[in-house]
């Protein structure tokens, strides 16, 4: 391949899909059986529970306009709007956006990358399944991830690549998904925000969302309490949190299951590039580590790193 993409989370795949239409051949490996990375998705009793990110906003009028044709593609719509911003949601899910949007791509599920190694101007990928071979290679997995991999080998990448890399961290988060009998009707949007967000940061009523046709809720932690029972069993944590919860003597609860986010929120920094590219090998790093710790700022960095490296292509004299 020309590229290779780690990682099919929303910034690879708007990466991916901005080098393919620039004639670049790319495959995106992604380690787990889904895709779009924190656009998740689960289901219980078959109806469908967004466990990662609720929503996403608009700031920057390039990512308006795309969200404009996401609309018009039917697959993004308005949800409601706060402190003068739209929230939007995925028709369906926000994993049914991450799929439309990665639609004729070249991915490999359950492709955990194991290592890397570049010699004589190719990379060579290994996951735990295949070895793959290419030009480029973007890296588009958490900071600490790439961090990880990159320090695997025996290989030493560049100081500097990877320092810049460390200063990227994440705060915890835990979602815990419960189908209900009956509906609890907390708000008009069906979103309200915990105060002052610990130990629960959100909650959402999935059926005034859209995403369920029974009642349900999402509950989401806030970093306090993630840092503090991450590693506990699922059993510990769900009984934290619905103790937590002003209304629990009102839930009936038909079903439910819990995700642990080790990489939810990027925290500050003072990073103001949209990527990070290698001084000394043709490698690049991208995601929501840098433009905005939001959908945002991960699609936006995907586009930006994308033009860099098609125009290091160019530059090669590879790429008209």
């Amino acid at each position: 391949f020309d590229c290779l993409v780690v990682g099919a989370g929303l910034g690879g795949i708007a990466a991916a899909r901005k080098l393919v239409e620039a004639g670049v051949s790319v495959c995106i490996l992604e380690k787990s059986r889904g895709i779009g990375g924190r656009l998740a998705t689960r289901r219980l009793d078959g109806e469908s529970f967004d466990h990662g990110a609720q929503f996403f906003t608009t700031r920057k009028k390039s990512f308006e306009k795309e969200v404009e044709q996401w609309i018009a593609n039917g697959i993004a719509q308005s949800w409601f709007e706060e402190s003068g911003h739209v929230r939007y949601r995925g028709v369906g899910a926000m994993n049914s956006m991450a799929k439309q949007l990665a639609a004729g791509l070249d991915v490999r599920r359950e492709q955990k990358v194991d290592s890397i190694r570049f010699a004589n101007g190719v990379w060579t990928v290994r996951s735990e399944k295949d070895s793959f071979e290419c030009e480029r290679l973007l890296l588009a997995t958490p900071a600490p991830q790439a961090v990880a991999l990159l320090e695997s080998g025996e290989e030493t990448f560049g100081a500097d690549f990877l320092d810049t890399l460390k200063t990227i961290e994440y705060e915890k988060c835990i979602s815990l998904m419960l189908l209900l009998e009956s509906e609890l009707n907390l708000s008009d949007s069906g979103l309200i925000k915990g105060e002052p967000g610990e130990p629960i940061a959100t909650i959402t009523e999935t059926s005034i969302k859209g995403t369920t046709g029974r009642p349900g809720i999402v509950i989401q932690s806030g970093s306090e309490f993630a840092e503090k029972y991450f590693g506990e069993p699922a059993d510990s944590i769900s009984t934290a949190l619905l103790g937590a919860l002003p209304f629990q003597d009102k839930l009936k609860v038909v079903d439910m299951s819990l995700q642990k986010w080790r990489f939810a929120k990027r925290k500050e920094h003072g990073l103001s590039a949209a990527f990070l590219k290698s001084e000394n090998e043709p490698l690049w790093h991208a995601g929501d580590g840098y433009v905005a710790a939001r959908v945002e700022g991960a699609y936006l960095s995907g586009i930006k790193v994308a033009n860099s490296i098609i125009e290091s292509f160019r530059k090669a004299g590879e790429l008209a």
